[in-house]
């Protein structure tokens, strides 16, 4: 009886991953879609369940996180450090657009597959834009094929929308 009273659970909403070229209008549909959560969810410009970031900064912030986790509060093990960085991201916000999404670094092709693995367990919904399509992130790089997971989970995970045409 109980079941029937909390009614139907729902499943969390999956995120989107935009691309297309320059100027197709990816940063403005995520733009859009960031100001009607604002708009919806309170008066002010801003919500403590949301976060917009360019992707550059947020891996840059992510690697400034787990320094800290490490050097400041002491904590060992790399999953302890992940989970401190999960924390902290997520203090900020679940729903997280992402603008400009690419893949250039080795340290950060490695890292993805956990933290956004992490993160969405976590309840997180992710939306980003990119000028590449999934299978084209890091192509090149080094030890890309340890990378290639995570793309298969990103378009798994995601609804990937391509603005090509």
């Amino acid at each position: 009886a109980a079941d029937n009273l909390s009614g139907p659970s729902l499943a969390p909403p999956k995120g989107i991953y935009l691309h297309g070229g320059p100027g197709c209008g990816k940063t403005h549909l995520m733009n859009v879609f960031y100001d009607s959560l604002s708009s919806s969810s309170s008066s002010s410009s801003s919500s403590p369940h949301q976060q917009k970031v360019h992707f550059h900064k947020f891996m840059l912030d992510v690697h400034r996180q787990m320094h800290l986790a490490q050097t400041v509060h002491g904590i060992r093990g790399s999953d302890a450090v992940l989970h401190h960085v999960l924390t902290h991201i997520l203090q900020k916000g679940r729903i997280l657009c992402f603008d400009e999404f690419q893949v250039t670094d080795v340290a950060d092709a490695l890292l993805l597959r956990r933290l956004f693995t992490g993160l969405v367990e976590r309840g997180a919904v992710v939306v980003a834009t990119s000028n590449r399509s999934p299978r084209e992130l890091y192509k090149g790089g080094l030890q890309r094929e340890l990378f290639v997971p995570f793309v298969d989970w990103l378009e798994e995970t995601l609804v990937v929308v391509g603005m090509w045409d």
